[in-house]
Formats: structure tokens, C-alpha cells, sequence
């Protein structure tokens, strides 16, 4: 099939970023003709044989982006001949298979009940006009019963689309999100690398990864971090990912933390992290999925990861990991995080719990929603 993929950014970093590459890369391996329309391409030399086609458009404003970008990609797709188009969130006005990375509208009621409009930081996402684009655009599309097929990652997120878009109800399937198993293994040698860098020596590391201060739990995490310390006095918190080091570092002064805190920012070798934790901590409060659950398994990590995560779901209980009922709550989080760290490490078991969410297997089955939806 002619199949056009569109998403604002195309890169290997970042969690719905990386679905789209590993998409396109899957299609394209099962003999697909895929063209990526985006406003930003960072492609490598394993994008050999896609074909991008720019969509212009404001890029430093998140506001504008989402006003004028899927306005663009509309355009630019209608003048392709496409047996089949894949959108991720609301970026065309349009028939397309629609893969959405969560329910702005279900993240808007839990923002705006977790952030009183008392607070700053309510009152900054009230007057956010991003928010406000981007639920304009799911109505638009969402509310009109416009997609073809509409793919959640977990069964909470599904729920909520169905709750707040009726219209769509009826055409709403799960598609998890999946892992590279070759990327993604344990990795001993470049674990101790990381642990020597960090400075960790004897005490148990606890990892997590955040782009986001709040959403992500990184408040709770640190006041369950004191917790974990008065039990735990050697034990050390790696805080990883595009969250900025200095906002990091300043929420650790707040929780009294700092010195069992290392803030390193992007991580370049992602395996050899996961590898060199004791455990992911992952308490994020609204996740449609949740990447870092799945990839830590398949390096042989145990997990602690909130239950309001989507992969929360493929976590064996009492044996590849724990579940946080409430991310918020950080007695709760330093239970979890203390109990996966008592379980026996048994690599093998973690990545035979996520070998169905493989790439290849995840693609195959994009594959059936885009033959049976497209267009004649």
C-alpha cells in the first residue's frame, strides 16, 4: 500500500516520536511505500527508503503549532494519492487512521483538578492557549467521527476517548505501543559504566526518566525519596530525561534530597542506564503508556510504576516489578519503589513478560487496522 504517516515531529527521541519512526520503519520493512508528512524530520541512515515531505508552519510555539500544522498537513495529504493515512493525535482534518497518544480531554480533568486555579501552575495551564488548540482540533475530528480508526495504547485511555467522543465509540481498538528487543537487553558492562560516572557505589539505584516536573510525579518521587533514605541511607535517585538538571536539582533542595539526587539530563545510552538501575520508579500521573516501563523490563529492570501508566498493565506482579494505585500519595511510591527492589532480579522473566509487544508483532497488527480501513 501507498501509506502517508503524519506527526509534527519525527525523531528517535521522545515516546510518541519514537512509535511513529518505528512505524514507518516497520511498514516500510513489510513492503510498504511510506511517506512521512512532518514539520521536523531528524531521520538516520535507517530511513533509507521513506520519504518525507515538509509541512511548514510555526515551530517554537506550541499554541501556534497546533493552529496551523494540521491545517498544512491536510493540505499537503489531499494532494497525495494515499491508500491509507496514519495520524498521530488530531493533525489532519480528515479520513485517517487515527493513533492518539491519550485524551487531552481526560489529561485537561485531571490537570485542572490536580492544579487548583489558586496554584501558579493552575493558573499557567488555564491560560495555556496550547490546551486549548489542541481540544478545539480533537473536537473537530474526534467529535465528528471523522477517523477511520482510532488506536489507544491501553484500555483506561480507550475508555476515555469513548467517554468524551461518542461519535467515535464504535470504532476505537487498543494497539500497545511496543519495544525493540534488540535495542533494548540487559547490558552488565555498560550498567557498571554508568554507575561508576554517577558515582554510585554500594547503594541500591533508583532510575527514572521525566519530561515533565509534575505530570511525570517528580514531587511525589522526591518526598518519597526521603522515605526511602531514612530506610535505605545509601541508596541514590538518577533523575534522566529533557526535564531541565537545574529544575531538578532545585526541586531536590525543596525536598531535602539533594544529596542523593543525580540530575544528568538526556542519557545517551538508554540500555546501559536502564541496566545500571536497581529499579525504574515510574509515578507519573497520566500516561497513556508509559515507554521507560516496557524497555527497563526488556533490559531486565524491575519496575515501580504507577498504575495511572498504560504499561502499567504488562507488570507481573511481586515479580518483574510493583504498581503505585497513587502516584500522588509518596508513602505509596516509597513502598513500591522499596518492594521491586526486594524482588530477585530475574532478567529473563522481565523481557519474556513484554516479548508479545516486539516491533515486528506490534507492526503486523497496524498493518490489519490500515488494509481493512483503506480507502478503495
Amino acid at each position: 500500500m501507498k501509506l502517508g504517516i503524519v506527526i509534527s515531529t519525527y525523531a528517535t527521541h521522545g515516546g510518541l516520536e519514537r512509535v511513529a519512526v518505528e512505524y514507518a520503519r516497520g511498514l516500510r520493512d513489510r513492503g510498504h511505500q511510506i511517506t512521512v508528512y512532518a514539520q521536523e524530520v531528524f531521520s538516520t541512515e535507517d530511513d533509507h527508503g521513506i520519504a518525507f515531505e515538509h509541512v511548514g508552519g510555526f515551530r517554537g510555539n506550541k499554541a501556534l503549532r497546533a493552529v496551523t500544522f494540521p491545517r498544512l498537513a491536510t493540505r499537503a495529504v489531499r494532494r497525495a494519492r494515499l491508500d491509507n493515512l496514519l495520524s498521530f493525535g488530531s493533525s489532519v482534518f480528515g479520513p485517517a487512521v487515527m493513533r492518539l497518544p491519550g485524551c487531552h480531554r481526560s489529561w485537561w480533568e485531571v490537570a485542572t483538578s490536580e492544579w487548583p486555579v489558586t496554584t501558579v501552575d493552575g493558573i499557567r495551564r488555564r491560560l495555556n492557549p496550547h490546551h486549548y488548540a489542541t481540544l478545539r482540533n480533537d473536537a473537530r475530528v474526534l467529535g465528528a467521527g471523522l477517523p477511520r480508526a482510532v488506536l489507544a495504547a491501553g484500555g483506561w485511555a480507550a475508555g476515555d476517548i469513548q467517554r468524551f467522543y461518542p461519535a467515535v465509540a464504535e470504532k476505537v481498538s487498543i494497539l500497545p505501543d511496543g519495544v525493540n528487543l534488540d535495542e533494548f537487553s540487559p547490558d552488565p558492562s555498560g550498567g557498571k559504566r554508568y554507575r561508576d560516572e554517577w558515582n554510585v557505589e554500594e547503594g541500591p539505584l533508583l532510575f527514572t526518566v521525566a519530561t515533565e516536573l509534575r505530570r511525570k510525579g517528580l514531587d511525589s518521587l522526591f518526598a518519597a525519596f526521603r522515605l526511602v533514605r531514612a530506610e535505605l541511607p545509601n541508596a541514590v535517585l538518577v533523575v534522566g530525561g529533557r526535564t531541565p538538571a537545574e529544575d531538578v536539582r532545585a526541586l531536590a533542595v525543596q525536598h531535602k534530597v539533594q544529596a542523593g539526587v543525580r540530575a544528568i539530563g538526556f542519557i545517551e545510552d538508554m540500555r546501559a542506564a536502564y541496566s545500571a538501575a536497581d529499579v525504574l520508579v515510574f509515578p507519573t500521573r497520566f500516561d497513556p503508556w508509559g515507554l521507560p516501563i516496557v524497555e527497563s523490563l526488556a533490559c531486565g529492570t524491575p519496575v515501580a510504576a504507577s498504575a495511572r501508566a498504560g504499561a502499567s498493565q504488562v507488570i507481573q506482579l511481586g515479580r518483574t516489578g510493583t504498581t503505585i494505585a497513587d502516584p500522588a500519595d509518596p508513602k505509596l511510591v516509597a513502598l513500591a519503589a522499596v518492594a521491586a527492589l526486594s524482588l530477585r532480579r530475574d532478567a529473563e522473566a522481565a523481557r519474556a513478560s513484554i516479548e508479545h509487544l516486539a516491533w515486528p508483532k506490534v507492526v503486523a497488527d497496524l498493518e490489519a487496522v490500515l488494509e481493512r480501513t483503506a480507502s478503495a
